[in-house]
């Protein structure tokens, strides 16, 4: 039995998996497209500010600043000390916290670039930190990481030149497994 050809017009030709792929994508880009101008004019839509809609009761807390000593050797010196304490985070309620060289948060230390740094670190606490320098440019031995913690009555000393631009930066502890508990230690007094 001899098959006879079919038109072109009669015969179903089915698209390349290519060409399948490719519309696909494209209408799921369009999708993420028409999403995200949605998305972005119901934001326009929000109010963005509370200027005079909110009553603060309770005052922005800022760090003091703990001034240097220069040591024997030349060095900037600061003497941080990482201890318990209480706070009144809410008006009225006494809190537990953790703190350096107070009962919460920590001192702000203002160093210049060639300033050559050490830093005193003292563990009053009654488990094993540490303290990491966020952002500033030091040695890896100096970072102050999990591999660095420091033991309940012990003291670590990092000490760095300092070698990068002016620049706001944080130092908090950084325990293996228990950063997030160390920075927001509070618990009810």
């Amino acid at each position: 039995m001899r098959r006879t050809p079919q038109s072109p017009q009669s015969r179903r030709r089915w698209p390349r998996p290519r060409t399948v792929v490719t519309a696909l994508l494209t209408l799921s880009l369009v999708g993420v497209i028409v999403l995200a101008a949605g998305f972005a004019i119901g934001y326009q839509a929000v109010r963005r500010d509370n200027l005079g809609q909110l009553d603060f009761a309770t005052p922005l807390v800022v760090p003091p600043l703990l001034e240097p000593e220069t040591d024997e050797e030349g060095r900037q010196a600061f003497d941080l000390r990482l201890r318990a304490g209480a706070s009144e985070l809410l008006p009225g309620t006494r809190t537990v916290t953790w703190g350096v060289n107070g009962d919460h948060l920590g001192p702000t230390l203002r160093m210049r670039r060639g300033d050559h740094v050490a830093v005193r670190v003292t563990n009053e606490l009654s488990e094993a930190s540490s303290l990491h320098w966020h952002g500033m440019r030091v040695p890896a031995r100096m970072d102050g990481g999990p591999h660095q913690e420091v033991r309940p009555g012990g003291v670590w000393i990092p000490e760095w030149t300092v070698r990068q631009p002016a620049a706001t930066l944080w130092y908090h502890p950084h325990p293996h497994g228990r950063t997030a508990e160390h920075v927001y230690r509070v618990s009810p007094a």
